[in-house]
Formats: C-alpha cells, structure tokens, sequence
C-alpha cells in the first residue's frame, strides 16, 4: 500500500476474496479491527460467491464451463490438456446455436467470451488459459462474501501482525545466500544445542533453526535452488519446479480530476468486438497489448482512493 494520486493505491493484492469465517486473512483483518463496517456486516459474509446480478448469456455459458471443469479434477485422461483448450473447444459445439443464427449478435456473444477468457487469466495469473492445466483446474474453491478492501490499505494488516512481535524479531533487507539442511550444527556456548538447518546471508551472519519456511518467488526457485539448498533437494522436488508455471499480473492506475463515470459504476470493462475466442489473438502484444486489458475497476470510495481507475493486465 502505497500514497498515490489523490489517496491510497494498492501495488499488489488489492481485495480480500471471499471475506467469511473460512478465510483467515479476513478473520485476522476483522480481529485488528482493519476493516470498513460494510465487510464486517454478517449479510456480507453470505452473498454467493460472486456476488452479482446474474451475467447475461455468454457469461452464463463460459461460467458454466469453467465449472464443468471440476468434473476432470483427478482423471487421468482429460479430454484436453489445457483449460483454454477445453473452453474453445466447447464454445465451438455451441456456435451453431448461438444467437439464433445472428450474425453480428453471435459475433459479439463471442467477442464477450474472448473477455472472459482474458479476465479468467488476470484470475489464474498467466499470460494465456492454454498454459493452465485441465485436471487440476477444479481444485480451486471460491470462499462466500463480496470481496473487500482495507480502508488503511493491505499493508495494514501486515503492520498490526509485525505489532505483536518483539521489537528486533523481524529482519528485513537480509539477503539469504544457503540454507543447509540435513545437518548437524552445533551453536556456541555451554549449554550448546545441536540444530538441522543452517541459514547463511551474504553479510557473513548465521541462523541455526529446527525449520525453516522458505518463502521465495518460484522464478528465484528456477534459476537458484541447485546452489540455494545444501544438499540439493529432492529430484522430485527439483523437477515440480522445474514443471510449475508462472505469470505476470500488472495493474495501470489513471487519475482524473473529475470522474467521467457514474457515482455507483464498479467496473469499465472492455470487448473488443473484433475478437473471438475461437480465432489466435495478435501476435504482435508490442502494437496490441491494451487488449489484453480486461477493464477498469473504479476504486471506491472516492474518499479513500480520489477519482483513480485500476486497469489489469496478464501476460
């Protein structure tokens, strides 16, 4: 959380998904009091998940199939490798029946679908939904309650948590260069305990621990794990991530000095109706990457945020 334009903008995670007693970010938010008393309401906590009017046609059929996809969690044959795959797939099957035979109706139900594939990989966090295993896709569980926000910004959260230790506890800016583990490190001292796991920094200090979580991005994992760990880790561990996939989520921020949109608007979103999701997308993302936008969130409220749109992009 950061101070920008005219009031507070989130650089990364920006709602709380699904805010009801299954969530602990949202549990530990309403213990510290962190949150505005629209999202402690017990009203808010019940909505399905979701939380919107029901969308029309093209969205009904492309929501209905990211569902359907639960039913290959565990196959061992799946009917497509990838979930964009299978969603082209079967939009194709209904085509024919789309729109009664309109043609410019039919041309922009398809152009919403190609939305919706794109909002689906802000979502999922990949450039495209061919990248996006089918089988597993449906492990994903959607927590109930309208997603909400930190009236003092998500870093909120993190500051009343680092509140609770002691002062010192928390180490930032401490490069780590190894982490030796499967040994046998004695600490000094007379009553000196013998601990598995060795922590080195770049400045020369030791950590001796029982565990450590390691917590580091999958693409420092990638070009690092071979000379991070002592030993290496497990084959099976190494290839997992050498196999594990990741994207990029990045939001565009624009402030006005008047708003153009109505006091209620929550979403600008976007459809090219040139698009389909049947039909390869531009090459050429240097020339065309605004349409890999999915839209703008209008952040609310305006006291908080100033007359500021998010936009989101994957890829």
């Amino acid at each position: 959380s950061l101070p920008a334009a005219s009031g507070l903008a989130e650089m990364g995670a920006h709602w709380i998904h699904g805010p009801s007693p299954g969530n602990p970010v949202f549990c530990l938010a309403s213990r510290y009091g962190l949150l505005g008393p629209e999202a402690a309401r017990e009203e808010n906590q019940q909505v399905e998940a979701g939380g919107h009017p029901p969308p029309p046609a093209p969205r009904d059929l492309f929501y209905a199939l990211l569902a359907s996809t639960r039913a290959f969690q565990g196959s061992k044959e799946p009917p497509w490798p990838s979930v964009g795959q299978y969603v082209r797939a079967e939009i194709a099957r209904t085509v024919p029946t789309m729109a009664r035979g309109q043609e410019d109706a039919r041309r922009l139900q398809l152009a919403v679908l190609a939305a919706c594939l794109k909002l689906e990989c802000c979502i999922s966090g990949t450039h495209s939904m061919d990248l996006v295993a089918l089988e597993p896709f449906g492990e994903y569980v959607s927590l109930p309650g309208l997603d909400c926000t930190f009236p003092g910004g998500y870093s909120s959260l993190a500051e009343r948590l680092l509140s609770d230790l002691p002062q010192g506890t928390v180490l930032l800016n401490k490069a780590v260069r190894t982490i030796q583990w499967q040994g046998s490190f004695r600490e000094e001292g007379d009553d000196a305990r013998v601990f598995p796991v060795r922590v080195e920094c770049e400045d020369g200090d030791v950590f001796l621990a029982d565990h450590v979580i390691v917590t580091v991005p999958l693409g420092f994992l990638k070009e690092r794990h071979q000379e991070f760990f002592q030993p290496p880790l497990p084959e099976r561990k190494a290839q997992a991530i050498r196999h594990l996939g990741f994207g990029t989520n990045n939001k565009i921020f624009l402030e006005f000095e008047q708003p153009f949109w109505e006091p209620e608007q929550q979403l600008l979103e976007v459809v090219w109706e040139d698009e389909s999701p049947l039909e390869e997308p531009s090459a050429d993302l240097e020339a065309n990457w605004f349409k890999k936008l999915i839209g703008f969130v209008v952040l609310q409220p305006p006291e908080q945020h100033g007359h500021v749109l998010c936009g989101f992009i994957a890829g």
